[in-house]
């Protein structure tokens, strides 16, 4: 099927392109409330919950007097969550509309960097713009088992870095060095990993422009040699039983390849099996081939690391690097690619073409409705939330004091009606470390003994007496706590809805 790519000429032939920054503002903007409701909005589940409750620290110091250590992780790895902070000082407005207004951009500039990247790849507007679409229905599309979607249905830093990062690799093939060197800066201080991990596509892609694919391949297998020295030093390194739990959690399958389901590990194989394909059918001095190629060797070189230096038995020096998550970028530039297949693939079978995309719009529509099932598609600012949980934490905002530190089962967070929504960012309160939480402690070791800690002992917390909560809750900082709906408890609970009850660390 890749034979069928519309091969644009090669770069020293091709037209004069129109600078990335003065492209057209309008271009992407009809197909970006489509993003929206192919992916959903969901402005306080996930990795927002962190972010959102780091930007609620930063407006607010007092916040969070037990474990602000967690959600200010993310405060001081990026300037997404100052930038955003700012911005709600001084437009006074409530940060859930800050937060809309910041999801809308994101996806616009998402779409705008997926057409500039057609643009360098295709010389029919036609494929272009079919490249545009596909994105657009596949903002919510998983990649592979990383635990990650092209674009998340909430704000993080993640939510720019992609769309700068995709801008980067279309600059890179006009050369414009300058601009490109801004983009992947610009990446990196949203999010360092995601960045860098951009930066790395980058230089596979001007080695292979520049027709320096043994260079390439010697970048990668000294990645490769770096990651065995690093893995090999690390087995002198005790592992601290905290830090083994918080990565070997259920919830962080994601961190191991070895963890993954045999669909998850199709999702990267087929790619690159794709891109090898068409390979062969692509004119070696074409931008497509130098995509293709780069996508090739970074996801084969991240896929080899993983496989090799990050076993779940440890040691896990490469842990907090998830060198898989460079399959974004990979899953990016197939879409772009796939673009042009169905654009030469709609000249002989027009009909078939649009039913493709009608398929592919109801499959994603129909993943994100079954995926957030405590909820509505789009969460709006402003509109009462009809997930109990969401209420909850809303009672708990209007009626508990800032000081307030619950306790609850480490799991909630992952229950299948709870859609991991972030307590923190809803209720504005803190709470003993949960398996959320785990996930900052993989990326920050040094975060590991404070959350088993506080975690293990909570996590029978459901099944204890009243009198063993008293004793031994407390003395972890929690005086409220957060039971489901049938516990027994004798303790005072001013408030119960169908799913939890909130009841006083009283005797």
């Amino acid at each position: 099927m890749h034979s069928t790519l519309p091969v644009a000429q090669p770069a020293a032939a091709e037209q004069p392109r129109r600078p990335v920054w003065i492209a057209s503002a309008t271009a992407p903007a009809p197909l970006t409330p489509l993003a929206l409701l192919t992916a959903g909005y969901h402005p306080f589940a996930g990795d927002a919950g962190l972010y959102v409750a780091g930007i609620r620290h930063i407006l607010h110091r007092n916040l969070y007097p037990l474990n602000a250590a967690f959600p200010a992780a993310f405060t001081r790895l990026s300037v997404f969550p100052w930038i955003l902070a700012g911005i709600v000082r001084l437009s006074h407005l409530p940060i859930s509309w800050i937060l809309l207004a910041a999801h809308l951009t994101s996806l616009f500039l998402f779409l705008t960097a997926c057409r500039q990247l057609a643009v360098r790849l295709f010389p029919s507007e036609s494929a272009r713009w079919i490249s545009t679409l596909l994105a657009a229905l596949c903002t919510g599309l998983p990649v592979a088992g990383t635990a990650l979607v092209l674009m998340d249905p909430y704000v993080t830093a993640r939510s720019f870095s992609t769309p700068l990062a995709i801008l980067a690799v279309a600059t890179a093939l006009d050369r414009a060095w300058g601009r490109t060197a801004l983009l992947l800066t610009a990446a990196v201080l949203l999010h360092p990993l995601m960045g860098a991990l951009a930066a790395a596509f980058v230089v596979l892609q001007i080695c292979i422009s520049a027709r320096r694919t043994r260079l390439a391949l010697a970048l990668c297998l000294a990645a490769c040699a770096v990651s065995s020295l690093l893995f090999a030093a690390a087995h002198r390194t005790p592992i601290s039983g905290a830090y083994r739990q918080a990565v070997l959690l259920p919830a962080h399958s994601f961190l191991f390849l070895g963890r993954w389901q045999w669909y998850e590990i199709l999702g990267l194989a087929l790619p690159l099996i794709l891109f090898g394909f068409a390979l062969r059918k692509l004119d070696r001095r074409s931008s497509q081939f130098t995509l293709c190629l780069t996508s090739v060797l970074l996801g084969a070189t991240a896929t080899l690391i993983a496989a090799t230096c990050v076993p779940p038995a440890g040691p896990y020096p490469l842990v907090p690097f998830q060198v898989l998550r460079s399959f974004v970028l990979v899953y990016a530039a197939g879409l772009a690619l796939m673009g042009g297949v169905l654009d030469a693939f709609r000249k002989r079978a027009p009909l078939s073409a649009a039913l493709i995309m009608i398929a592919v719009f109801a499959g994603m529509f129909a993943a994100q409705s079954v995926t957030w099932v405590g909820c509505g598609l789009i969460e709006w600012p402003g509109v009462a939330p009809k997930n109990p949980w969401q209420q909850t934490f809303l009672w708990i905002r209007a009626n508990t004091p800032p000081s307030a530190v619950f306790a609850f089962d480490p799991q909630l967070v992952y229950l299948p009606l709870e859609d991991e929504q972030g307590f923190r960012a809803i209720a504005e309160r803190d709470h003993l470390a949960d398996d959320k939480d785990a996930g900052v402690a993989a990326v920050l070791p040094s975060l590991a003994d404070r959350w088993a800690r506080q975690r293990n002992p909570e996590a029978v917390v459901d099944q204890m007496t009243d009198a063993e909560r008293l004793t031994t809750l407390p003395p972890l900082g929690a005086n409220w706590l957060l039971l489901p709906h049938g516990t027994a408890t004798r303790l005072p609970c001013p408030y119960r809805n169908s799913v939890a009850q909130i009841c006083r660390l009283t005797p």
